[in-house]
């Protein structure tokens, strides 16, 4: 379950490789016991968060590996709901199936969210609540099995473009889920174009992420789940993408939802830190003024 800078992250370790998926696939994070049980005691502190809160959805992302050389913390992103069909907050995403050879929407338990992740020594989750109204209208749009389904592109691409169809990445998933909620749109035609003609109306901007390694530029031709027909020429040659991350998906919330509100969470080795706030708690995971604190037991 890996998004788009984890494979530029790898794209840029590599010299030569075959075109075959077994690099994508192979790779699985590798987390010691201990790792696994402080995840798990995180992972106990957020869904206190999450039942304290008396809301029944957030749109939920979590850190990935190698996000500092571009200058991003959070690489995934799912939506969470309180009452779901698999375990109370689980985490409804998108994420390529090496098994089917195919995008699927998969809802794991918020523990297995988090473990299911690069090593990492502090990990970091954000939460976006929405008002009441925008609320509702993202849980029936998420329970509406047919139209999740229909939102769901038929094949993968780590960068895609926000504005194309031709491929989709998990992120892009869940700002048209949003774009349904937010537009209530109908459910007819092609509900993925329907959605991001809607968000391009309401001015929605991608991450755009600038590329300019050239192990990067081929990565293309060494990893099949990166792509670069489906973005427009001119950023193309420039080495531009424009993707849809968790920061643009907070980003269009942040802008057009009033009254939506973040909640950040990090783990250092001697506490858990809880920031309200549209900013990042700092990289070490210290508190700032304002935030509040969990001491480790």
């Amino acid at each position: 379950m890996k998004c788009f800078l984890w494979l530029l992250g790898l794209a840029l370790s590599m010299s030569a490789h075959a075109n075959n998926y077994s690099i994508f696939c192979n790779q699985q994070p590798q987390l010691t016991a201990e790792q696994k049980n402080r995840l798990l005691l995180f992972s106990g502190a957020i869904k206190g968060i999450l039942e304290s809160s008396g809301h029944e959805a957030v749109i939920i992302s979590r850190a990935g590996l190698d996000l500092d050389r571009f200058h991003l913390r959070y690489s995934h992103a799912g939506i969470s709901l309180k009452e779901s069909g698999n375990t109370p907050w689980s985490v409804r995403q998108l994420y390529y199936s090496c098994e089917a050879d195919k995008p699927q929407l998969y809802d794991q338990g918020l523990s297995g969210f988090l473990i299911d992740q690069d090593n990492r020594q502090i990990p970091f989750i954000s939460m976006v609540f929405l008002p009441d109204s925008e609320e509702q209208a993202l849980a029936r749009a998420e329970q509406d099995k047919s139209l999740v389904l229909q939102l769901l592109g038929s094949t993968y691409s780590a960068n895609a473009y926000a504005f194309s169809t031709t491929y989709q990445n998990c992120n892009q998933w869940v700002i048209e889920v949003l774009a349904y909620a937010m537009g209530n749109l109908p459910e007819e035609g092609d509900l993925r174009a329907r959605a991001q003609q809607w968000l391009a109306n309401h001015h929605y901007e991608p991450t755009r992420i600038q590329v300019n390694n050239p192990f990067v530029a081929l990565a293309g031709l060494l990893m099949p789940l990166l792509h670069s027909t489906d973005h427009p020429p001119e950023n193309r040659s420039q080495g531009l993408y424009q993707v849809s991350m968790p920061g643009s998906v907070e980003s269009f919330v942040h802008d057009h939802v009033p009254g939506a509100v973040r909640i950040e969470m990090c783990m250092n080795a001697n506490q858990i830190v809880v920031h309200r706030g549209w900013d990042l708690v700092a990289d070490d995971c210290s508190p700032a003024p304002g935030d509040t604190t969990q001491p480790l037991l």
